[in-house]
């Protein structure tokens, strides 16, 4: 049976993400999880990043081969990341990012999942992939009131109503604390409200952005 929902509604909460980038243990599998997480990337386009791509003095990554060809600049969210990037870069001015090819990478998240314990939200899907990051840093984003016009340069959207689309509705995980909150289950809200951030009930309401801290 296929779901009638959107991938994009299903997604990890932040300690989640932060357990399975935790669960690796291995320095080079770890970034690819942070690059497909705290960027937003794509698989691919993780698989195709060069050094020379990486602008830590700007702290900006530059995505030279994005979907459907075309390239965009994002700005690095975390300092850890950024820290971590600029460790894991040292010296080298040149050629590629990582040694590992995508289906790899694909690999390294699904074995990251099952280390961390970590099923996929959405009851459809195998095991935990690449893309799901992605959206959950795009949800995260938004619940932390980044603008949408943010999280279209972000995510390298073409335009913004592919934003609207597929963030412009409630997650299942929004959707879960608020049906918490209606029942007045008291004893899942503190876990609610650990492993989630704060509700935003619609993308217009990211008008007015506050930083992650």
């Amino acid at each position: 049976m296929k779901s009638q929902q959107k991938a994009s509604e299903f997604t990890l909460s932040e300690q989640e993400v932060q357990n399975l980038i935790n669960s690796t243990i291995n320095f080079e599998h770890r970034m690819i999880l942070k690059c497909l997480y705290y960027a937003g990337m794509r698989v691919f386009e993780v698989a195709a990043l060069k050094v020379e791509d990486i602008d830590l003095d700007r702290k900006l990554i530059h995505v030279r081969k994005g979907k459907g060809g075309k390239h965009g600049t994002i700005p690095f969210i975390d300092a850890t990341f950024y820290a971590d990037m600029s460790h894991y870069i040292g010296k080298r001015t040149s050629g590629n990012v990582f040694s590992i090819r995508k289906r790899w990478m694909q690999e390294i998240v699904r074995n990251a999942g099952e280390r961390a314990k970590i099923t996929h939200p959405n009851p459809f899907a195998k095991h935990i992939n690449p893309h799901l990051m992605r959206h959950s840093i795009a949800r995260h984003l938004k619940s932390h009131n980044y603008p949408a016009e943010f999280l279209k340069n972000f995510l390298r959207h073409e335009s913004i109503n592919t934003t609207y689309d597929q963030y412009g509705t409630m997650g299942i995980n929004e959707m879960q604390e608020i049906a918490a909150r209606k029942r007045g289950d008291t004893s899942l809200l503190p876990k609610l409200a650990q492993n989630n951030p704060p509700v935003v009930q619609d993308m217009d309401d990211l008008k007015n952005p506050r930083r992650i801290n």
